[in-house]
Protein backbone atom coordinates (compact mmCIF):
# COMPACT_ATOMS: atom_id res chain seq x y z
CA UNK A 1 0.00 0.00 0.00
CA UNK A 2 1.17 2.99 -0.94
CA UNK A 3 1.16 6.06 0.89
CA UNK A 4 0.10 9.52 0.17
CA UNK A 5 1.83 12.87 0.04
CA UNK A 6 0.31 14.33 3.62
CA UNK A 7 0.94 11.64 4.92
CA UNK A 8 4.76 11.23 4.43
CA UNK A 9 5.25 14.71 4.65
CA UNK A 10 3.46 14.46 8.35
CA UNK A 11 5.10 11.73 9.41
CA UNK A 12 8.91 12.39 8.12
CA UNK A 13 8.42 16.30 9.54
CA UNK A 14 6.94 15.12 13.14
CA UNK A 15 10.16 13.12 13.23
CA UNK A 16 12.73 15.92 12.18
CA UNK A 17 11.04 18.47 14.23
CA UNK A 18 10.91 16.27 17.30
CA UNK A 19 14.82 15.64 16.38
CA UNK A 20 15.06 19.42 16.21
CA UNK A 21 13.18 20.08 19.45
CA UNK A 22 15.69 17.81 21.12
CA UNK A 23 18.54 19.58 20.07
CA UNK A 24 17.12 22.65 20.76
CA UNK A 25 17.65 23.73 16.62
CA UNK A 26 14.78 24.47 15.60
CA UNK A 27 15.45 27.69 14.08
CA UNK A 28 18.59 26.37 12.64
CA UNK A 29 16.86 23.31 11.27
CA UNK A 30 13.85 25.57 9.39
CA UNK A 31 16.66 28.20 7.94
CA UNK A 32 18.40 24.83 6.04
CA UNK A 33 15.61 23.18 5.02
CA UNK A 34 13.60 26.96 3.37
CA UNK A 35 17.09 27.11 1.28
CA UNK A 36 17.01 23.93 -0.06
CA UNK A 37 12.89 23.96 -0.89
CA UNK A 38 14.06 26.90 -2.47
CA UNK A 39 16.09 24.95 -4.82
CA UNK A 40 13.66 22.40 -4.97
CA UNK A 41 11.21 24.88 -6.06
CA UNK A 42 13.60 26.80 -8.45
CA UNK A 43 14.68 23.53 -9.92
CA UNK A 44 11.15 21.40 -10.56
CA UNK A 45 12.54 18.89 -12.24
CA UNK A 46 15.63 17.87 -9.36
CA UNK A 47 13.44 15.54 -7.61
CA UNK A 48 12.64 13.55 -10.47
CA UNK A 49 16.15 13.96 -11.46
CA UNK A 50 17.06 12.18 -8.37
CA UNK A 51 14.40 10.41 -7.80
CA UNK A 52 14.22 8.73 -11.47
CA UNK A 53 16.73 6.01 -13.33
CA UNK A 54 18.40 8.34 -15.88
CA UNK A 55 21.26 9.68 -13.49
CA UNK A 56 23.83 7.42 -12.70
CA UNK A 57 23.77 7.07 -8.53
CA UNK A 58 27.49 8.20 -8.59
CA UNK A 59 26.01 11.71 -9.98
CA UNK A 60 22.46 11.76 -7.90
CA UNK A 61 25.30 11.29 -5.07
CA UNK A 62 27.27 14.19 -6.21
CA UNK A 63 24.54 16.29 -6.34
CA UNK A 64 22.99 15.32 -3.17
CA UNK A 65 26.63 16.25 -1.54
CA UNK A 66 26.62 19.93 -3.32
CA UNK A 67 23.54 20.67 -2.06
CA UNK A 68 24.14 19.44 1.59
CA UNK A 69 27.85 21.12 1.35
CA UNK A 70 27.07 23.78 4.01
CA UNK A 71 23.75 22.05 6.02
CA UNK A 72 24.27 20.78 9.34
CA UNK A 73 24.77 16.91 9.77
CA UNK A 74 21.27 16.30 10.77
CA UNK A 75 19.99 17.67 7.84
CA UNK A 76 22.61 15.80 5.49
CA UNK A 77 21.55 13.01 7.31
CA UNK A 78 17.96 13.46 6.17
CA UNK A 79 18.32 14.43 2.94
CA UNK A 80 20.25 11.02 2.23
CA UNK A 81 17.44 8.71 4.20
CA UNK A 82 14.77 10.71 2.03
CA UNK A 83 17.25 9.56 -1.29
CA UNK A 84 17.85 6.12 0.30
CA UNK A 85 13.84 5.55 0.36
CA UNK A 86 12.85 7.07 -2.56
CA UNK A 87 11.52 10.29 -0.85
CA UNK A 88 12.82 12.94 -2.63
CA UNK A 89 9.48 13.74 -4.69
CA UNK A 90 8.12 14.23 -0.92
CA UNK A 91 10.64 16.80 0.12
CA UNK A 92 8.92 20.08 -0.52
CA UNK A 93 5.78 18.94 1.34
CA UNK A 94 7.95 17.48 4.05
CA UNK A 95 9.24 21.10 4.78
CA UNK A 96 6.08 22.80 4.22
CA UNK A 97 4.49 20.11 7.06
CA UNK A 98 7.88 21.32 9.45
CA UNK A 99 7.43 24.82 8.98
CA UNK A 100 3.87 24.33 9.65
CA UNK A 101 5.06 22.43 12.95
CA UNK A 102 7.54 25.34 13.53
CA UNK A 103 4.55 28.05 13.13
CA UNK A 104 2.64 26.17 15.59
CA UNK A 105 5.31 25.57 18.15
CA UNK A 106 5.94 29.13 17.99
CA UNK A 107 2.36 30.47 17.95
CA UNK A 108 2.63 32.03 14.24
CA UNK A 109 -0.14 32.33 12.19
CA UNK A 110 0.15 33.24 8.54
CA UNK A 111 -2.53 35.50 7.31
CA UNK A 112 -3.94 37.59 4.46
CA UNK A 113 -5.36 41.25 4.15
CA UNK A 114 -7.36 42.67 1.57
CA UNK A 115 -7.76 46.33 1.44
CA UNK A 116 -9.28 48.60 -1.26
CA UNK A 117 -5.92 50.38 -1.65
CA UNK A 118 -2.49 49.23 -0.33
CA UNK A 119 -1.81 49.38 3.11
CA UNK A 120 1.47 51.49 4.48
CA UNK A 121 3.58 49.83 6.77
CA UNK A 122 2.07 51.29 10.05
CA UNK A 123 -0.93 50.10 8.95
CA UNK A 124 -0.03 46.27 7.77
CA UNK A 125 1.45 46.23 11.47
CA UNK A 126 -1.43 47.75 13.32
CA UNK A 127 -3.74 45.23 11.65
CA UNK A 128 -1.20 42.22 12.77
CA UNK A 129 -0.91 43.15 16.10
CA UNK A 130 -4.34 43.42 16.27
CA UNK A 131 -5.19 39.81 14.33
CA UNK A 132 -2.69 38.53 16.86
CA UNK A 133 -4.32 39.67 20.11
CA UNK A 134 -7.47 38.39 18.55
CA UNK A 135 -6.17 35.17 17.63
CA UNK A 136 -3.66 34.70 20.07
CA UNK A 137 -0.85 34.57 18.42
CA UNK A 138 2.84 36.18 19.35
CA UNK A 139 3.10 36.59 15.73
CA UNK A 140 1.07 37.26 12.38
CA UNK A 141 2.70 37.24 8.50
CA UNK A 142 0.57 39.20 6.72
CA UNK A 143 0.61 38.60 3.18
CA UNK A 144 -1.19 41.64 1.57
CA UNK A 145 -3.74 41.67 -1.59
CA UNK A 146 -5.46 44.77 -2.82
CA UNK A 147 -9.47 44.65 -3.96
CA UNK A 148 -10.53 48.55 -4.71
CA UNK A 149 -14.50 45.90 -5.06
CA UNK A 150 -14.29 45.74 -0.67
CA UNK A 151 -14.51 49.47 -0.93
CA UNK A 152 -12.81 50.40 1.96
CA UNK A 153 -11.97 48.52 5.44
CA UNK A 154 -9.85 45.23 5.41
CA UNK A 155 -10.92 41.60 5.12
CA UNK A 156 -8.36 39.13 7.17
CA UNK A 157 -8.20 35.88 6.33
CA UNK A 158 -6.53 32.83 8.23
CA UNK A 159 -6.61 29.48 8.35
CA UNK A 160 -10.45 28.63 8.38
CA UNK A 161 -11.33 32.19 9.81
CA UNK A 162 -12.38 35.66 7.93
CA UNK A 163 -12.65 38.51 9.76
CA UNK A 164 -14.44 40.98 7.22
CA UNK A 165 -14.89 44.42 8.24
CA UNK A 166 -14.89 45.75 4.68
CA UNK A 167 -17.19 48.98 3.41
CA UNK A 168 -18.62 46.39 0.95
CA UNK A 169 -20.00 43.84 3.55
CA UNK A 170 -21.43 46.83 5.73
CA UNK A 171 -23.39 48.31 2.63
CA UNK A 172 -24.70 44.77 1.99
CA UNK A 173 -25.57 44.48 5.39
CA UNK A 174 -27.49 47.42 5.41
CA UNK A 175 -29.17 46.57 2.36
CA UNK A 176 -30.66 43.94 3.71
CA UNK A 177 -31.89 45.35 6.82
CA UNK A 178 -33.53 48.23 5.10
CA UNK A 179 -35.23 45.17 2.53
CA UNK A 180 -36.17 43.50 5.65
CA UNK A 181 -37.83 46.34 7.17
Amino acid sequence: MSLDNLTIANRYSKALFELAAEKDQTDDFLAELKQLRQVFIDNPQLAEVLSGSLLPVDQKQATLSTLTDHASEYIKNFIQMLYDYGRMANLVAIIDAFEERYDESHKIVHAEVTSAVKLSDEQANAIAAAFAKRVGADQVKLSQRVDPEIIGGVIVKSNNQTFDGSVALQLMNLRRALINN
